[in-house]
């Protein structure tokens, strides 16, 4: 039936018309097999993730979960498919809940599905600042994608990028640099991953006391956003904000600011004015201004920021 309900993806614009069809799928498999057999489970589970590609939330978590609970009455709570369900359910689900899943997915024999689980666990702590068990997360998560990818996978150079943001910068640098070589030869030098790694190690060489080379690093990673995600795109206005520093400390103050502007009018129509990506424009901004000795306009744009008196 999942071959079917594929063709029948492909043919049909409708997504209601398809979801229906992925429902209907799920009540014949429960009336021919029963409720809690492992093929009413797969149905469920193809629901889920139509449901979660299109962008149903709520609706993807209540399908997944039925799936994991099927699998886990069918196939039992360590089983491979049930450890892969409770990742996709921990994907839709808020923090709380999500890391309980992912810790049992963490422990699957698949090492792929394991690594996904850890990384996941990684941006969690990331996100708790508890930046210690997420360096563990995330270098356990390395270990896991070369086990089940080889060490020169695009997969790997996901993790080795993660990995970077919370070890120390000279740390980061060299791990980026070897994402960067997995990128540049499998993906290319035009390649959206591949310019988002040569700017996350522009901003580490920055903070490692390298400008030149990491002026090199984000001029690479601007040419190639522009290129290939657009000039008005957000990835491209981190590129812009990360280059305007790097020209900051050379003591380019023309440049900088330019380059301060164009991220933060490209965040501003991207995000909106009160998006902490856009306030950080502001904030960098306003201190360029200041340190050229032009504090009235730095003063105006400061009122846009939490907590400045109007």
């Amino acid at each position: 039936m999942v071959f079917s309900l594929l063709a029948w993806l492909a043919m049909q614009p409708d997504p209601a018309s398809i979801r229906r069809l992925f429902e209907e799928n799920v009540a014949r498999c429960e009336r021919k097999y029963g409720a809690a057999d492992a093929r009413t489970g797969q149905a469920a589970r193809d629901l889920g993730l139509f449901l979660k590609e299109q962008g149903d939330t709520g609706g993807a978590r209540d399908t997944l979960a039925r799936a994991l609970r099927i699998d886990e009455q069918a196939l039992g709570a360590g089983n491979g498919q049930t450890l892969a369900d409770a990742a996709e359910l921990a994907a839709v689900s808020p923090p709380a809940p999500a890391q309980a899943l992912w810790q049992r997915a963490a422990a699957s024999r698949d090492p792929e599905l394991a690594a996904r689980a850890l990384a996941a666990l990684g941006d969690l702590r990331s996100a708790e600042e508890d930046q210690a068990s997420a360096v563990s997360l995330y270098r356990k998560a390395l270990a896991k994608q070369e086990e089940a990818t080889g060490k020169d996978s695009a997969r790997v150079a996901v993790r080795l990028n993660a990995l970077a943001v919370v070890v120390s910068p000279r740390e980061g640098v060299s791990l980026l640099e070897r994402a960067l070589a997995i990128n540049l030869r499998l993906l290319g030098p035009r390649h959206p991953e591949t310019s988002t790694t040569q700017a996350n190690l522009a901003g580490l060489l920055l903070n490692t006391g390298r400008p030149d080379a990491a002026i090199r690093a984000a001029n690479e990673a601007l040419a190639g956003l522009e290129e290939t995600v657009g000039p008005e795109h957000p990835r491209t206005a981190s590129v812009c904000f990360i280059l305007a520093s790097c020209w900051r400390r050379k003591g380019d103050r023309a440049r900088a600011e330019r380059l301060y502007r164009r991220a933060l009018s490209i965040d501003e129509k991207a995000y909106g004015p009160r998006r902490p990506e856009t306030l950080e424009d502001v904030r960098a901004l306003a201190e360029l201004l200041r340190e050229a000795g032009r504090a009235r306009e730095a003063a105006e744009l400061e009122k846009r920021l939490p907590g400045v008196e109007r």
